[in-house]
């Protein structure tokens, strides 16, 4: 299932345009909207922990 994409904010105001942008970036990241992050796949059944693992920190490392 896609997300839409966040659209982009303009007020006017150069300092809250920055803070949008910002936040806007950083959902495109973790949303794997923007392009130069890639969708991740669902895990198959077969998965090990060790896949598992790899999932969470590819997610911690959307977030931080």
């Amino acid at each position: 299932m896609t997300k839409a994409a966040i659209p982009t904010v303009r007020t006017g105001d150069a300092e809250v345009d920055r803070a949008f942008a910002a936040i806007k970036q950083t959902l495109d990241a973790i949303t794997a909207q923007s392009r130069n992050v890639e969708r991740l796949d669902n895990l198959p059944p077969t998965a090990t922990l060790a896949d598992l693992i790899q999932r969470v920190n590819t997610l911690v490392q959307r977030l931080q």
